[in-house]
């Protein structure tokens, strides 16, 4: 296999049939020339240059476009191929004779006899040099089917090493080694993997070329390549940029110098096109589709592992402060006394950050008021009301940004006043952030440390997302004081809302059964393993935020829905789309209690148009119910076609979801969708609830034009069925 080696053999064979001065093979190589083999019995200067173009303006050029033998009797006389002319001459070649090297109608190359003298090579030279043309055209084709058998084994042999590594959350390293490979194997110059994240795209991996130069060609979200495989989500293989349209090929491909170009989409869980895996060359570049399938394997490779360090990092951020966000949840729900709960996540923030004291100020009337503080030191001192345009705390709410300042005593943005108390106090560095709500800044939360110090970038994200959880809190407290005083107002008519808030205010203790489901995959090890400190954290996160955020989530839901509030955003997607989601969601739950958890998708269900977010949070309220009241046995979803026959416009999907539970009593059944109806006889310990689920369920239901019933055997179990129109009214 080794075509150097054919070539020496063959050139003494040749040597002994038709004596030779200077003996060589070239190849084309995209636009050059390559030299395979060149041998002379006396002369020692290559047969042609590197670069020498395979136009016609050499006589090995002409060869290879024509396809017929070649004979210069004296190099001399000869003006047809000024190059080699040069060349020749300048060697003391007078005389050549060039046949064509074909493979199944192709010319491969060319080999070159040259001779110190005149006339040396004629048509009998060329019937003995025919066969041994065959013989290395042969040799050429195998080489060449040989190195591709070599670099499709290369290539697999790496797609088994990424599949390994998808698992490494050091996803740098894991890129790095991805593009450095696939530039050896394929023999290109470049390799690099980016992502586009929220409009712009992020430079992850690259290979071939001075990191800082790919990233410098990278600004906003303008690379149109890139951008239309995002969009098709489809491969997209260009042999030579320089031939296409100045507009098409773009500024960055020509001033880089460019020319080959392959793009691989990588795409997310869901299907979605989330980056693109780029191969490039300087030179012209064929990917055969066997190249662009292995690619687009080693992308999917790549996809899963950026998306396992994305989700492994997200988890560490999230432990740092999710127990601190969780507390100000807590006092969200116990604390609805704005006097008492801002001194207490005044308190939590103190810890949150490890700085010596914070405070709040509220913006009431044109002012900034004190609003509850805590610390080493009483900040009672601070003037109770300021001016919005007097202080630095105003500057923070005027420009809704975080301003940090590393010694106090020495920045005259404060007052004088407080500068004092602040040196009495011992403070010297600050940290003012803005309180949100939506687009409106209520006030600021202050942090005072008595050691000079810098805050760093992480940490000022961290008390951002904490105020902004501070921020929310408050404003329950707000409204929950606001509604409060209006009840009283109103009277007997209000009593029920009332009656529920204050039990809301009871009820908030742990998170949303879909975090929960989050929190026993990342401890089961679904998504990597966690260090000791990060699972119990996440225990942690368990054990406080069972209904939390499911009852406000309830209400809001239920008061949007009897408003008619609630848009319904259609869009087209697959059955699947959505049981894939409620079992990543589920199994752990159905798993820790031991059930057995089916989905069965029925045929001829066709792709739905409709609100996707709606109907997956409709199966997830079913089935939540189904794994919570069931004991043994089994929770499933059956999805089927009713009517198939019937015009499109009448056809209907049904959705059941059934288990083997404790079931509902005959008398209950046509109380389910009241809300907050509690039926009698479940253990509210052991079934804690709101009974706004089945009434949210049943108004979500009706808004997508759906019809909802229920079949039950108290103590044996219970179905649910949905019936929804594969298309909603309201879709294009």
């Amino acid at each position: 296999m080794n075509l150097k080696e054919i070539c020496l053999a063959l050139s003494r064979e040749i040597q002994k049939l038709v004596p030779y001065d200077r003996a060589a093979i070239n190849l084309p190589e995209g636009e050059n020339f390559i030299n395979v083999y060149a041998e002379e019995s006396r002369l020692r200067a290559p047969a042609i240059p590197a670069g020498v173009s395979v136009g016609e303006g050499t006589a090995t050029g002409w060869v290879l476009k024509h396809n017929e033998p070649l004979i210069c009797g004296d190099v001399a006389g000869d003006d047809r191929f000024p190059l080699t002319r040069q060349r020749y001459l300048a060697v003391g070649i007078r005389s050549y004779v060039m046949l064509p090297l074909v493979a199944e109608g192709n010319v491969l190359g060319v080999l070159s006899l040259g001779s110190l003298t005149v006339d040396r090579f004629g048509k009998k030279e060329i019937e003995i040099l025919s066969p041994i043309a065959e013989i290395l055209s042969l040799a050429v084709e195998t080489s060449r089917l040989y190195e591709e058998s070599q670099r499709r084994e290369e290539m697999q042999k790496l797609l088994k090493e990424i599949g390994q590594d998808i698992a490494l959350l050091d996803i740098d390293t894991l890129l790095q080694k991805l593009t450095g490979k696939v530039c050896d194997v394929l023999r290109v110059d470049v390799s690099d993997v980016r992502l586009m994240e929220r409009g712009a795209w992020r430079h992850l991996g690259a290979s071939g070329m001075e990191p800082s130069r790919l990233r410098a060609s990278v600004t906003g979200s303008g690379l149109r390549r890139s951008r239309t495989i995002i969009e098709s989500g489809k491969p997209m293989v260009v042999e030579d940029m320089s031939l296409e349209a100045p507009a098409r090929r773009g500024h960055r491909s020509a001033v880089l110098g460019f020319r080959g170009f392959a793009g691989i989409p990588l795409f997310s869980r869901g299907g979605e096109a989330i980056g693109v895996l780029r191969i490039l060359s300087y030179q012209p570049r064929k990917f055969t589709e066997d190249e662009v399938d292995l690619l687009q394997q080693l992308a999917n490779g790549a996809a899963i592992a950026i998306e396992n360090a994305n989700l492994l990092e997200e988890t560490r951020q999230k432990s740092l402060h999710l127990e601190a966000l969780i507390k100000v949840n807590r006092d969200v729900a116990s604390l609805l006394n704005r006097d008492v709960l801002l001194p207490r996540i005044a308190n939590e923030a103190i810890k949150f950050l490890n700085v010596d004291g914070a405070s709040f100020r509220l913006v009431e009337g044109g002012q900034l008021l004190r609003a509850g503080y805590a610390g080493e030191e009483d900040l009672s001192a601070l003037n109770p009301a300021m001016p919005l345009g007097a202080s630095i705390t105003g500057k923070i709410v005027a420009e809704n940004r975080v301003i940090a300042i590393r010694n106090v005593l020495e920045d005259t943005t404060i007052i004088d006043e407080h500068r004092r108390i602040l040196s009495q106090a011992g403070y010297r560095s600050f940290l003012g952030v803005p309180l949100r709500v939506g687009q409106s800044v209520i006030g600021t939360i202050n942090l005072y440390s008595k050691q000079e110090r810098e805050f760093r970038p992480e940490e000022i994200h961290l008390i951002t997302a904490f105020a902004d959880q501070a921020a929310i809190a408050f404003q329950n407290a707000k409204l929950f004081e606001e509604v409060q005083k209006q009840s009283a107002e109103l009277g007997d008519a209000f009593r029920t809302k009332t009656d529920f808030l204050n039990t809301m205010a009871h009820e908030l203790r742990t998170p949303l059964n879909v975090v929960i489901g989050t929190q026993q995959l990342l401890l089961d090890g679904s998504y990597g393993g966690l260090t000791g400190e990060q699972c119990r954290a996440l225990e942690r996160i368990g054990r406080y935020a069972e209904d939390l955020l499911n009852v406000i989530n309830e209400i809001l839901d239920l008061v949007r829905l009897d408003a008619r509030k609630v848009p319904v955003r259609n869009m087209e997607f697959s059955v699947r789309e959505i049981t894939d989601d409620l079992k990543v969601a589920f199994a752990p739950l159905a798993g820790a209690k031991g059930l057995d958890l089916g989905f069965d998708i029925g045929a001829g269900i066709p792709r739905l148009k409709s609100d996707r977010l709606k109907i997956r949070d409709i199966l997830q309220n079913l089935l939540a119910n189904a794994v919570k009241y069931t004991d043994s046995g089994k929770v499933a979803l059956k999805i089927a076609l009713e009517n198939p026959r019937a015009e499109v416009q009448d056809r209907r999907i049904s959705w059941s979801v059934s288990d083997t539970g404790i079931g509902i009593r005959e008398a209950d059944l046509p109380h389910l969708f009241e809300p907050f109806y509690m039926a009698d006889g479940p253990d509210r310990k052991k079934y804690p609830g709101t009974g706004l689920g089945l009434s949210i369920v049943k108004r979500l239901v009706e808004l997508l034009g759906g019809r909802i019933r229920v079949e039950s055997e108290f103590g044996k179990g219970t179905t649910v069925t949905v019936s929804i129109p594969p298309v909603h009214a309201g879709a294009d």
